[in-house]
């Protein structure tokens, strides 16, 4: 090897014809060498023999080990060794003593920590309901929260709230500040979920209250007074030793400080036992439905031409890999990610990189407030970096607001050949236009949305400077301005042969304002294709298996494209008046889906007919109906170039269910708009529909329409509204909302409108929102 190297726990320094031998054993030793290395700058590599590293601290690698292209700094496992970093503490002797219940408990002094092992078994803080290893679902309970339940609980001060989205946009937590004076429970503010709403009523589970320790493998730590609970998984005392307590929720820091760390490379390592961080999510990741804590396993800020390869992430309560802020050539690659709490690997920049930025869904600028300069601010912000050949799966464990790879405030990430799956939510997602270039190639994510709704398994949005939570302002805005859609969206994102499967939303959803996107040959397996409201999308030449293409509620001048696609049901449209650009020369399966399109003006040189797929069982999909794929303009792409590519990685990695291909059919006719009042009405029937009005469930009555001078006018409803309800009655249809409108009495209605909630009284028109 040239130059030095140091080698942990049986170290060898070689230089030249002379080598010099240094023994380490444990994690300190590991900071020694580290310390030796910012000093001797001959030594640039330090290699980590096998064992178990439970580090004091994060390592820190800053400027002062700053390689060179030639040399870079390298922190390594030795040839054949599987060195594991760890963010866990053994802890001394426990003297158990019997308490109740079967629980035993012993008295500690360690600081507070949320996560305990006993070997290399997790162990699960007390909590109800129970932790079922047989239900892969959220595993909540409705009475979770109940006052029978709550008043059981003497002091759940510290106690956290986990429960999904009322509307199913993801996960959050909510921390338990006490009990008020009446014995309701005190709550601390929503993290993790940037879509503040109430959480849903029946995915929900409390953790951390002594009064649930009731289930063998729980535990409980009660800082206050100095005792650790612990029901045996078997029943008999539990060991002294043996037992380990998280302690960090970071393992390595490579952070540049005067100036930027360059050259650094991590290869080989394992990386485990980082403490949860979800108590920590409170950063909006600007309009997104995102917050998030800006810490991983590995972070990475203000440094260059760092490579994290071959390692593996596992058994971590928070992030994998986090590259934040000003970060230029970082490469995560050939990595294993599994089993861990949160987002897989993240590329964050920060908000004061963002012209105008806004942090919250409801926020808005006047246009004239707008800063007209197109681009980054400043340079705090990821670009020219990737993920590759990672194998990514069963993420987002604890915190639910995660994902396989998260874009947001970056410019020109490459992320490609990753295997990503059983995901809880998205696979990949891009939070916002700011500064796209982006090439997501080659790809296969399935197995995703598996615990929320209305998401696919690449979603994107683009909630940028342009654009306003009120359609019909974003309406006038986007007729006047529509060059304010690009000043964030600089460069097309690319998404260009990669193999999609949602069963439970789209494969690829592209919604609020998503804008300047480039998506060809790619294969789609299940959920098609949903295209909201945005700018400047051209899709082409990709393959629908069994799905169909959503547009919702697009802009009149959004100038989008889809041509030479294959699909295998009718277009699903949701509030379109213009169509694109261009939405022609599709191949479509079935004569009556074509003969539909062509009755809104669409697709006049379309094709149908069987495309003769080649071998579906096999997931080759690859068109043999070359006559009819000629005609439309459709070429083959290669169906065998998927996820990852490593050998050790590939043997590992599943694939998704190849489905047989299926004519949809036509769908059931929907309900035709009646009238009422003056107010145009139908039912939400369709998950289109229920997407489009940003509603938690098909419910309620859509607003088509509102006549001049009418009841409903006087009563302040306006098209795009949904009536959802009148006090505890829900409203679903026409003859429900008659019957209440015909006592002639002051009626109090519950309205959805821009995805806020508000009252209207009828016939009054008194509005207030809540």
């Amino acid at each position: 090897m040239t130059g030095k190297a140091l080698l942990v726990a049986l170290a060898v320094l070689a230089s030249g014809a002379q080598a010099e031998t240094q023994t380490a054993k444990d994690a300190r030793s590991l900071e020694a060498a580290l310390q030796r290395a910012r000093t001797d700058k001959h030594i640039h590599r330090i290699e980590l023999t096998a064992g178990n590293y439970e580090l004091l601290a994060p390592i820190v690698i800053d400027e002062a080990l700053s390689g060179t292209a030639d040399a870079p700094f390298v922190l390594a496992a030795a040839p054949g060794a599987q060195p594991v970093l760890s963010g866990a503490t053994s802890l001394p002797a426990l003297r158990w003593e019997r308490w109740k219940d079967g629980i035993w408990r012993a008295r500690i002094a360690a600081a507070s920590f949320q996560r305990l092992w006993l070997g290399k078994q997790a162990l699960v803080r007390a909590r109800y309901p129970n932790l079922d290893p047989a239900n892969p679902g959220f595993g909540g309970a409705a009475d979770a929260t109940s006052p029978e339940r709550v008043a059981r609980w003497r002091d759940p001060r510290g106690a956290v709230l986990h429960a999904l989205h009322g509307y199913q946009w993801g996960g959050l937590q909510v921390p338990i500040l006490g009990k008020k004076p009446d014995g309701s429970l005190g709550y601390g503010p929503q993290l993790a979920n940037n879509r503040v709403m109430p959480p849903s009523d029946k995915d929900r589970y409390v953790e951390n209250v002594r009064e649930e320790l009731d289930a063998p493998g729980e535990w409980f730590h009660d800082v206050g007074e100095g005792w650790l609970y612990f029901k045996p998984l078997a029943g008999e005392r539990p060991p002294a030793r043996g037992f380990r307590a998280g302690r960090l929720e970071a393992l390595v820091r490579i952070e540049g400080h005067a100036r930027d760390v360059q050259h650094v490379q991590l290869r080989g390592l394992q990386f485990s036992d980082t403490e949860p961080t979800f108590l920590k999510a409170t950063e909006p990741l600007l309009r997104s439905d995102w917050k998030f804590y800006r810490a991983g396993a590995v972070t990475v800020e203000n440094a260059r031409d760092v490579r994290i390869e071959q390692g593996e992430f596992t058994a971590l309560g928070g992030h994998g890999v986090v590259v934040s802020g000003r970060a230029r050539q970082v490469t995560v690659s050939a990595n294993h990610i599994h089993d861990i709490g949160g987002t897989a690997v993240a590329f964050v920049g920060r908000p004061e990189a963002v012209r105008s930025p806004l942090f919250e869904y409801h926020e808005r600028l006047e246009v004239a407030a707008i800063d007209r300069t197109s681009g980054p601010k400043s340079d705090a912000y990821p670009k020219d970096s990737e993920a590759s050949d990672n194998l990514i799966h069963d993420i987002g464990q604890i915190d639910r607001q995660a994902t396989g790879v998260q874009i947001a405030m970056a410019a020109r990430i490459t992320v490609d050949h990753n295997s990503i799956y059983r995901m809880p939510r998205a696979g990949i997602n891009i939070g916002d236009g700011n500064w796209g270039g982006h090439l997501i190639t080659h790809n296969d994510v399935f197995d995703t949305v598996r615990l929320t709704g209305d998401h696919g398994s690449f979603n994107s949005w683009g909630r940028d400077r342009y654009w306003h939570p009120d359609r019909a302002e974003m309406d006038r805005r986007a007729a006047a301005h529509p060059e304010l859609a690009l000043l964030d969206a600089v460069e097309p994102i690319v998404m260009r042969r990669n193999r999609w499967r949602c069963d439970h939303g789209w494969d690829v959803d592209l919604d609020d304002g998503a804008s300047n996107y480039v998506i060809e040959e790619n294969l789609m397996l299940a959920g098609g294709l949903k295209l909201r409201e945005g700018f400047q999308r051209i899709v082409r030449n990709n393959i629908l298996v069994n799905g169909s293409f959503h547009p919702h509620v697009w802009f009149d001048n959004g100038e989008d494209v889809f041509e030479s696609n294959v699909v295998m049901g009718a277009h699903q449209p949701v509030e379109i008046r213009r169509w694109g650009r261009s939405v022609n020369r599709n191949f479509f399966v079935a004569e009556a889906d074509l003969r539909a399109a062509q009755a809104r003006g669409t697709d006049a040189d379309s094709v149908a007919g069987d495309p003769h797929f080649a071998a579906p069982a096999r997931g080759d999909y690859t068109v043999m109906n070359a006559a009819l794929a000629t005609r439309i303009g459709f070429v083959n792409f290669p169906m065998d170039d998927f996820g990852v590519r490593p050998a050790r990685l590939k043997r590992l990695a599943s694939q998704p269910a190849f489905p047989v291909p299926k004519q949809l059919g036509q769908a059931a006719p929907l309900q035709a708009a009646r009238q009422l009042h003056g107010l145009g009405l139908k039912p939400i029937e369709t998950l289109g529909e229920q997407s489009a009005a940003g509603l938690g469930e098909k419910a309620g009555l859509i607003v088509l329409a509102v006549e001049a001078g009418s009841a409903g006018a006087a009563a302040g409803l306006q098209p795009r509204d949904v009536i959802v309800a009148s006090g505890q009655q829900a409203i679903n249809d026409v003859a429900t909302l008659q019957a209440l409108l015909a006592t002639g009495r002051r009626t109090e209605l519950t309205v959805v409108r821009n995805q806020t909630r508000i009252l209207v009284h009828w016939p009054a028109a008194v509005i207030k929102g809540f």
